[in-house]
């Protein structure tokens, strides 16, 4: 059993440089877009307990995801910086990174209250550089 386990978690973290291979050779707007894409999957199932293993992988791409975004300059930043597009995306990575263990947790209503603040940074974002 212990052979499986480490094969399993072999294989898992394998497939996630892989998927962080594949967003790296996306734009910034196909990763932005395939981020929403997981998101409204995600929010669509936040509140079935049966999903949370699924949702946890499912944020776990979205963190590979805006890992590539935030090396990717978006085409406006004239209302700030660089630096501050930057700092909201990893902000974004960070509320991601607590919306996974929420749902390694099987804290429903406590990533419902995450998906809700990603929410409002991917308002800022939007408002600042799309």
């Amino acid at each position: 059993m212990k052979k499986l386990s480490i094969i399993l978690g072999t294989a898992l973290v394998m497939s996630f440089s892989v998927m962080a291979q594949d967003a790296a050779t996306l734009s910034l707007k196909d990763n932005m877009k395939q981020s929403g894409s997981i998101l409204k999957q995600i929010s669509a199932s936040v509140n079935d307990a049966s999903k949370n293993a699924a949702n946890a992988e499912l944020t776990a791409k979205m963190i590979a995801y805006f890992g590539a975004a935030k090396n990717q300059r978006p085409d406006s930043v004239s209302a700030g910086s660089y630096a501050d597009y930057q700092s909201l995306i990893e902000q974004e990575i960070q509320s991601m990174k607590e919306l996974q263990a929420a749902f390694q947790k099987n804290d429903n209503t406590g990533a419902l209250a995450i998906i809700q603040k990603m929410n409002t940074l991917k308002k800022e974002g939007h408002d600042k550089y799309k």
